[in-house]
């Protein structure tokens, strides 16, 4: 996986790329420091450069939503391509993480 951030205002965004697998959670858990650093109100997850995710990337996402649920920030997944929707609805994901197109 390769991650390209910004921060504007009080939004975090990542935007994620190629594959995300359970030989990312190193660089994952990185960003999640990161992202707790910047003191952002929102984290934003761009999707659409990430063609494949495992469910151990799957399981990312979720830790991800419970930092930041835990901080009291929000979370949204933006424009998953469309393999990676079809994992995240299957996997119900969409019911507890928003997913903006």
């Amino acid at each position: 996986m390769h991650v390209k951030s910004s921060i504007k205002d009080t939004v975090f965004e990542a935007h994620l790329s190629e594959r995300l697998s359970f030989a990312d959670n190193g660089v994952f858990r990185k960003l999640l420091d990161e992202m707790l650093a910047s003191k952002t109100r929102h984290w934003v997850l761009d999707l659409s450069g990430l063609s494949s995710v495992d469910s151990a990337g799957l399981g990312m996402f979720i830790i991800a939503m419970e930092n930041a649920k835990k901080a009291g920030l929000s979370l949204v997944l933006r424009s998953p391509t469309e393999h990676v929707r079809k994992l995240i609805e299957l996997s119900k994901m969409d019911k507890l993480i928003r997913v903006d197109d």
